[in-house]
C-alpha cells in the first residue's frame, strides 16, 4: 500500500454500513436518512405554504365581493341625500369622503346609423367603413352628428383621507402669517 492509499484510508472511517461519505466524513445510510428527513420537511413546508396562498386568495375574492355589494348599498343611500359631499370619521383617525363623480361619454347609435344607411350594422365596425361610406357619399358628417348622444353617469367615490391636513406655505410667507 503506497503513502497515498494509508492517507485515504486513515482519512475515511468505516461506518455501520461499512461506507462513509468522503465529503462529511458520515456514513452513508446516515447522511441520506437525514437527507430525506430534510427533503420531507421542506416539502410540508412548501404544501403549507401553497395551501395558505389559495386560502388568502379565497378570502380576499369573497371580501371584494361583499365589498362590491356595499358599494351599492352606499350608492343607493347617497343617492337619496341630498348633500353633495359626506365626510365620515374613520376609527384609525382618518376620514372618509363620499362624493359624486360624473362621467360624460359621447355614444354613437350604429343601429339607427346603419338603418338609415340601408347596410348591415355589421358593415360600420371600424374606421375604415366609416371613411369608405363617407368617400362614397353616403355618410355624412351631419349623419354622425345626429345619431351620437351624449350619456351621463354618476359613479361614486369613496376615498379617504388624513384628517389634519397641513397648508402648504406660499412664496414668501412665513408660518407666524399662516396663524394669523
Amino acid at each position: 500500500m503506497s503513502t497515498t492509499e494509508k492517507d485515504i484510508a486513515g482519512q475515511t472511517q468505516v461506518g455501520a454500513s461499512g461506507r462513509v461519505d468522503e465529503a462529511t466524513n458520515e456514513p452513508v445510510a446516515q447522511s441520506k436518512a437525514v437527507t430525506d428527513e430534510q427533503e420531507q420537511t421542506a416539502r410540508l413546508r412548501l404544501e403549507d405554504k401553497v395551501l395558505r396562498y389559495f386560502q388568502n386568495k379565497e378570502i380576499a375574492k369573497e371580501r371584494n365581493e361583499e365589498n362590491k355589494l356595499l358599494l351599492e348599498e352606499i350608492e343607493e343611500l347617497f343617492a337619496g341625500n341630498e348633500e353633495e359631499e359626506i365626510t365620515i370619521s374613520l376609527p384609525s383617525g382618518e376620514i372618509a369622503v363620499l362624493s359624486p363623480q360624473f362621467r360624460e361619454r359621447e355614444v354613437l347609435d350604429k343601429d339607427a346609423l346603419a338603418e338609415e344607411l340601408q347596410v348591415a350594422k355589421d358593415d360600420l365596425k371600424t374606421p375604415f367603413d366609416f371613411c369608405m361610406f363617407t368617400s362614397q357619399g353616403k355618410l355624412t358628417p351631419a349623419m354622425v352628428t345626429k345619431y351620437t348622444s351624449v350619456e351621463r353617469e354618476v359613479k361614486l367615490r369613496i376615498s379617504k383621507r388624513k384628517r389634519n391636513t397641513k397648508r402648504r406655505k406660499r412664496k414668501g410667507q412665513s408660518a407666524a402669517d399662516l396663524q394669523d
